[in-house]
């Protein structure tokens, strides 16, 4: 294609991008993860980046997820910030195929920017952002700017760790197809980048892990040998049938890996339908039959994720505040700092959000990936009272908050199950329309040692109480050697279960900040 075209098709599909993204926003449900976006995006503008004590007995809010993303979206809202990322997404992508196949890629292009405002529907917010950057990238390498390349796949990965995964991906199907990358110094840098990932998993470690289930895994495998069936027959189609290839071995390999990215590898299906278009315009249609197959099955295989969170919302009334504001209440009635409140988790997942901003910390929260890893019993089918009472004190919780509106798909059916069967061996203490509240008997507080203790400051960043003698404390918050240490505990030391122990020197009151300078025992 002459290159006075390529800005005009970019714009074509970026104004279908632009469309796209616009429809969902004013048309479509809250996104599935909007709760856990607003709740990082919050803490940011409030200073918290460190470490959040409200979620999951403690994590990295930022680290965990996205070192990046929440940053400009402090700045500008979320909203704003991926309908801009989508838009940009549309146009790298038009010019990265017309630049690589001419005319044939404008179609694709089009179906692309179709498509883009997806994340907006789905919440993938910093994968949108990281999408941008890997296709910038790309796009950067392509009319030979490496140094900006190198920029863009730092970004990719600051961004989001799963699009920079990707990105990976199609560097490496690129090279497979014995296309030149750019000069070896870029591929230096990409070392040197995932070098640094490791150094950043190293330095705030989670504990995090994603399912990858038969059923997912099967439609990857599917799609790929459609696509690489296909892609054998069309002509400079090497780097499409690399990347079919390269996805389904992945795949197939995080299945029996675990790792925290699980079938989130499957989130590249946003991409099959314009590719297998562009595959199968190359082949010009040849042979019809499989074409014809390969076609419906991508467009099917792309949009359903979107089309499958439509009709499963609770209808927006799990999303506002007075929904949230009787449980809210009770907790800060009935409750203290010396407790977290579990609340088996919605469909939309409003509670991560809603609970913390009124400064209640939550055993859960929204993250999958930890919440598998941390609280995996919550998980299996059949949920056995005892157990669940043992995770409960564990986690220092003393109230359990049973909403009336749809639950999250995977991980409260057991606790809903064995809540309503009355043999959770709990006391119901509140019923309304909308709200079942449990008690646990005897709780066990976060904080217990050898004499009295209490805490009487449980935020985000910050932990304060007060002991009434030496000794060694069990403080059932996750171990983060981030914490500076004042008044009467000495230091700090991680238990074999991966808690915190604190160790007072004497009586009286004592407080924990989270600081990178953090000390030890």
């Amino acid at each position: 294609m002459r290159a006075e075209r390529l800005p005009a098709e970019a714009l074509a599909a970026a104004l279908l991008a632009a469309f796209s993204a616009a429809l969902v926003v004013a048309l479509g449900p809250p996104a599935i993860d909007a709760p856990a976006h607003l709740y990082r995006t919050e803490l940011v503008r409030e200073g918290v980046h460190l470490w959040d004590n409200l979620w999951y007995a403690g994590q990295y809010p930022l680290a965990s997820y996205s070192f990046l993303y929440y940053l400009p979206a402090a700045v500008v809202g979320n909203v704003p910030l991926v309908v801009a990322a989508v838009v940009a997404s549309a146009a790298l992508f038009a010019s990265l195929l017309l630049h690589e196949w001419g005319t044939v890629g404008r179609w694709p292009a089009r179906a692309y920017g179709l498509l883009a405002g997806g994340p907006l529907l789905t919440g993938t917010y910093s994968y949108a952002l990281g999408l941008a950057c890997l296709l910038g990238t790309l796009r950067a390498l392509q009319v030979g700017r490496p140094r900006v390349a190198v920029v863009l796949a730092a970004l990719t990965l600051g961004f989001s760790p799963l699009a920079f995964v990707f990105l990976c991906l199609a560097l490496a199907a690129i090279a497979c197809s014995r296309r030149r990358l750019g000069p070896r110094s870029v591929a230096l840098a990409l070392v040197a980048i995932c070098g640094l990932e490791l150094l950043a998993l190293t330095l705030f470690p989670a504990d995090a892990t994603y399912p990858f289930h038969i059923w997912p895994l099967l439609g990857v495998l599917t799609t790929s040998a459609l696509g690489v069936a296909i892609a054998l027959r069309a002509r400079n189609g090497g780097a499409l049938l690399a990347f079919f290839l390269l996805w389904g071995v992945v795949c197939l390999a995080a299945f029996f890996l675990p790792t925290p990215l699980g079938s989130n590898l499957t989130r590249l299906r946003f991409f099959v339908f314009p590719l297998g278009l562009l595959t199968v315009l190359l082949t010009g249609f040849r042979p019809r039959l499989l074409t014809s197959a390969g076609l419906a099955l991508g467009l099917v295989y792309t949009l359903v994720p979107y089309l499958s969170v439509l009709p499963n919302r609770s209808a927006g009334v799990a999303s506002e505040e007075a929904f949230w504001r009787p449980a809210v209440e009770f907790v800060q009635r009935r409750s203290s700092a010396d407790y977290r409140v579990e609340v088996v988790p919605t469909y939309d997942h409003w509670e991560a959000y809603r609970l913390p901003r009124a400064g209640i910390a939550l055993a859960r929260g929204w993250y999958r990936q930890l919440d598998v890893g941390r609280n995996g019993i919550l998980y299996e089918p059949i949920l056995d009272g005892n157990r669940y009472r043992d995770w409960l004190r564990r986690n220092g919780v003393r109230f359990v908050l049973l909403p009336e509106t749809r639950l999250d798909a995977l991980g409260a059916a057991g606790e809903d199950r064995l809540l309503q069967s009355g043999q959770s061996g709990l006391i119901r203490v509140a019923r309304s329309a909308s709200w079942t509240i449990w008690e646990l008997p005897h709780a066990t507080p976060i904080l217990t040692g050898p004499a009295t203790a209490r805490l009487t400051a449980f935020e985000h960043e910050r932990i304060a109480g007060r002991v009434h003698a030496a000794g060694d404390y069990l403080l059932r918050v996750r171990w983060t050697p981030y914490w500076r240490v004042s008044g009467a505990a000495g230091c700090v030391a991680e238990t074999p279960g991966g808690l915190t122990l604190l160790r007072a020197s004497r009586a009286g009151a004592f407080a924990l900040r989270s600081d990178l300078r953090g000390s030890r025992c």
